[in-house]
Parts: structure tokens; sequence; C-alpha cells
């Protein structure tokens, strides 16, 4: 039985914003500090309450600016031994009479993924950690609010927006 269910995000309201890395677009981007009510739901109809959240998400994007879309490294090692123990497996055991075309499907595909994964692997470079791209980003320093054009007001160490009271960070 198909079952689905998710989390809805009610009443988004942007409390701040700061200059931040956002993983998603690999780029140095304005990032907004959303707050939303959360309520988890099957067949589009909330049913159980999760509370308040608060996330940055990347202005350009909207995606969360330190949550990656990319497939880690480790899983893609993974991927690599499971394609070399199909490779093994399949040409270790000899050819079927009634499975001719899967096997030698399996053979080749599987031998032939692994060494386009291990060209890959070897090939591409280990990319900078989040906070040494974070400590090469300059703290937002705007005297005019981003979002609704207002001047903003310094309160002590911080300045906030007196027209949409979000903070800058």
């Amino acid at each position: 039985m198909l079952v689905i269910h998710g989390r809805y995000a009610f009443r988004p309201t942007r409390l701040a914003f700061r200059n931040d890395f956002c993983v998603s677009c690999n780029q140095p981007r304005r990032s907004a500090k959303i707050r939303t009510f959360d309520a988890w739901h099957i067949f589009w109809l909330p049913v159980l309450p999760l509370g308040f959240r608060n996330r940055w998400v990347c202005t350009i994007c909207n995606r969360e600016t330190h949550v990656s879309n990319k497939t880690r490294r480790p899983f893609k090692w993974a991927g690599f031994v499971v394609l070399v123990f199909l490779a093994v497996a399949s040409w270790a055991n000899p050819v079927a009479s009634d499975l001719i075309l899967g096997t030698w499907v399996v053979r080749i595909g599987a031998s032939l993924g692994a060494v386009i994964l291990l060209i890959y692997l070897g090939r591409s470079r280990k990319e900078p950690s989040l906070k040494e791209r974070l400590s090469s980003i300059a703290p937002a320093t705007d005297t005019v609010c981003p979002f609704c054009g207002a001047q903003l007001l310094i309160l002590g160490s911080q300045c906030s927006c007196p027209a949409c009271g979000v903070l800058r960070c």
C-alpha cells in the first residue's frame, strides 16, 4: 500500500540574514533564518505537530545552506566495492543456459561500472570542508534591509530592521 507522508512547514517567517556559504550552489551567498511551524502529514492531512523549527535558507536556491545534496565520498567507495563484488561473483560462476543475456549484462556492466567509478574517484579532488569555506566569508555589513529596503537600526552590537524585524547576523 502506498502511503504519502511528509512534513508541512506552516507560516514561514524571516528572522535574520547573514553572509553564508551555500553548499547546494557551491558559492558564497546571502542566507535568511526562517522559522516555521512544522507538522507531519499523511495523505496531505496534518497529523502530528512537530513544533517550531529554525533553518538557514539560501536566498537564491531556497535550500538549506549547510545541507548537501551530493553523494558523500564514502558512499561512492561503498558502491565501488559492491560493483567489484558483483563483477567477481558473476565472472566466477558459469553462465546458466536460461540466463545467458542477463549474466553477460551483469558481467560487463559491473566490471565497466567499477572501472569508471574508480577512475572518477581517482580524478576527483577532495573538496575543502565547510569550516574552511566559511572562514573566507566576511560578515554582513549592510545598512539597508535586503528584504524591505528600510534603513537598519543599530542596537548595541546588533542591527535590526524596524519595518520587517529581521536581524543582521
